[in-house]
């Protein structure tokens, strides 16, 4: 079988879990002898094509104004406001993914995460004979910021600008064959708000890269723990809800790790907030370095998260977890080893999961 990955990013470019999930699959799916092509974005003004061992990935350059995946970029809000319009429709877009399906004639569309994109290259592989299977992997169909999370509260209903600007994605809903989530609180939310109401849906978990999995540790029942936390440093992630949970504990024999990036002068008001020396900030690591010298690890989405690569890459090293209550993780998080669930705005108190 051919097919037509198209992600918004793909490996080494990156900016949270869609991607290396994205990458996961394509490449499974090539070991099973299928021929898998990935389109995705980049930032150069040309087409480039690479290959990720038997995945073949055509990079297509960003056809809006500016590239929005850059944690440091500050764009004024009529800028942003024009991205989005521009978003909707894309024809420009549009044309460059028919161009790419037209050479190589898939006979699977797998969509997964559109900005950049269209949701009207369905119709035209619609008007293909091309079966469309579409992932959920955030909500970007349904709201501007991709998050349904506004001023540190989630959007039970929508704000007007979003309904404007996600309008066409709602309309072109319909012509997906099937649509997969890694969660049944996206699918429901999707449906809630009158997206894929008659099309086939079920959760798939995203997969993990077990081969390169480190055997775990065992959690020490005496002495200290080193905490983790790895993902984007955003208050989104929860990584202030953590602090402050740590600020607060009175016992000493404790470390706190942070692994991952965020826009710099947030890290570094975070950092100077909360000196402590048992917080060590990493920056980029390796995942399975971070793994391997953490006995938990901390899940605290405040935003309604589909579901966190973090949370699989556990499942799959044996890892024990404290996990918030936000969006799809209770799903699986009672499936981890030593899991406990935590309210969202309540750190210091736990309670099973």
């Amino acid at each position: 079988m051919k097919i037509l990955i198209v992600n918004t990013l793909y490996p080494p470019s990156t900016v949270g879990g869609a991607e290396r999930s994205v990458a996961l699959l394509a490449r499974a799916a090539a070991r099973r002898g299928h021929a898998v092509h990935v389109a995705s974005l980049h930032a150069a003004d040309a087409a480039i094509e690479e290959r990720d061992g038997d995945v073949t990935v055509h990079r297509l350059p960003l056809r809006n104004l500016y590239w929005p995946f850059d944690a440091e970029r500050n764009e004024s809000r009529q800028r942003r406001l024009v991205w989005h319009v521009r978003d909707r429709r894309n024809p420009a877009a549009t044309r460059d993914l028919v161009a790419l399906i037209d050479r190589i004639r898939p006979d699977v569309l797998h969509t997964n995460n559109l900005q950049g994109f269209s949701t009207e290259i369905w119709a035209e592989a619609k008007r293909r004979g091309i079966r469309i299977v579409h992932t959920l992997r955030d909500y970007s169909l349904l709201c501007a910021r991709a998050s349904l999370y506004r001023a540190g509260h989630d959007c039970v209903r929508r704000c007007v600008d979003c309904k404007l600007l996600t309008g066409r994605k709602k309309d072109n809903s319909v012509l997906v064959d099937a649509v997969a989530s890694n969660s049944q609180y996206v699918i429901d939310t999707h449906r809630r708000h009158g997206y894929f109401s008659a099309t086939d849906a079920r959760v798939i978990f995203n997969i993990a890269d077990v081969r390169s999995a480190p055997t775990p540790a065992a959690v020490p029942e005496q002495g200290g723990l080193t905490f983790g936390f790895i993902g984007r440093v955003e208050p989104e992630k929860g990584i202030e809800v953590v602090l402050a949970a740590f600020a607060r504990l009175e016992r000493p024999d404790w470390q706190l790790v942070v692994a991952g990036a965020g826009k710099g002068s947030y890290v570094a008001e975070l950092r100077a907030r909360y000196p402590d020396p048992r917080i060590r900030w990493l920056g980029f690591v390796n995942a399975d370095d971070f793994y391997a010298g953490v006995d938990v690890v901390i899940i605290s989405s405040t935003w309604p998260e589909p579901l966190p690569r973090t949370m699989i890459d556990c499942l799959a090293r044996g890892k024990a977890v404290i996990y918030s209550d936000a969006g799809g993780t209770p799903e699986i998080g009672h499936l981890a080893p030593s899991a406990r669930s935590m309210p969202r705005t309540m750190p210091p108190r736990w309670r099973t999961g």
